[in-house]
């Protein structure tokens, strides 16, 4: 494998999937469970409450995780898994040991290895990609064991948090229109979620400003219609949470190519996925 990857990030609604260096070391705080694995070597990590590093060729990062990652700016595949928590509840079954919070050396390690590595020397379209990439996280036998089941009335709440990014409803009113009082719905979403709900708006925030970017809005144009209070605050979440800066996505320097779900021919930094 070459030293030199390309840079992909591709965008759906239920995950994303970054191929390429990380700008490392990365401080992390999660709002979503994430996979990393090591394309090219492995990966450092340090949890928030350790003092040294620990490495792992494949790294799967519960949703709350707060810490440090260092790819060495060698390649990686950082994929945000299902917010739901289905893909977490999967694959951590497949991981070898517990180190620093975290889930490591997962069984199929080296199989994601070549998918992802074949997935960087083609150009596959999202919507191919996603069916891919929903195999080699969900296997049927390994969904069947995790026995996972997230409560209708928060995936009605996520859906209408999708659906009112301008409302920016309050917790009072997504509550009342699942049936159920405030304080069950903060308790009940952070336990099957794992973040607050105000969290998760605000990474559904960062994907919908993303896919702006993406279709060719400027940076703080995107921030300001996903509800962020200016750019240099979005700028400062984004870097935080999804562990690039923004303007990578508008920067031609920067090499990244962008694929988002449901656009069907983008132009982002002069590649046409």
């Amino acid at each position: 494998m070459t030293a030199s990857l390309p840079q992909r990030l591709y965008l759906w609604e239920r995950r994303t999937l970054y191929l390429g260096p990380l700008h490392s070391p990365a401080k992390l705080s999660l709002a979503a469970s994430r996979l990393l694995i090591g394309l090219q070597g492995d990966i450092r990590f340090r949890h928030r409450s350790q003092q040294q590093d620990s490495t792992s060729r494949s790294l799967l990062l519960p949703v709350g995780w707060q810490g440090t990652i260092d790819s060495g700016r060698l390649g990686v595949a950082d994929c945000h898994l299902d917010v739901t928590g289905l893909d977490h509840a999967v694959l951590r079954q497949l991981a070898s040991r517990q180190e620093q919070a975290a889930y490591c050396d997962l069984s199929n390690e080296r199989l994601l290895i070549n998918a992802f590595d074949t997935v960087n020397h083609g150009q596959a379209r999202p919507e191919v990609l996603y069916q891919q990439l929903d195999a080699w996280l969900n296997p049927p036998e390994l969904v069947a064991r995790a026995a996972f089941r997230c409560d209708p009335r928060i995936l009605a709440t996520l859906q209408r948090i999708k659906t009112s990014t301008q409302e920016n409803l309050s917790v009072d009113s997504l509550a009342q229109q699942v049936g159920l009082s405030t304080s069950r719905l903060v308790t009940l979403f952070k336990e099957q979620i794992g973040i607050p709900i105000r969290r998760y708006r605000l990474w559904y925030r960062l994907f919908l400003s993303t896919q702006r970017i993406a279709c060719g809005n400027s940076v703080t144009s995107a921030a300001l219609e996903a509800g962020f209070a200016d750019a240099a605050h979005f700028t400062r979440t984004y870097r935080a949470i999804l562990g690039i800066q923004p303007s990578a996505l508008v920067r031609p320097s920067a090499g990244l190519q962008v694929f988002v779900e449901n656009v069907s021919v983008k132009t982002v930094n002069s590649f046409k996925p």
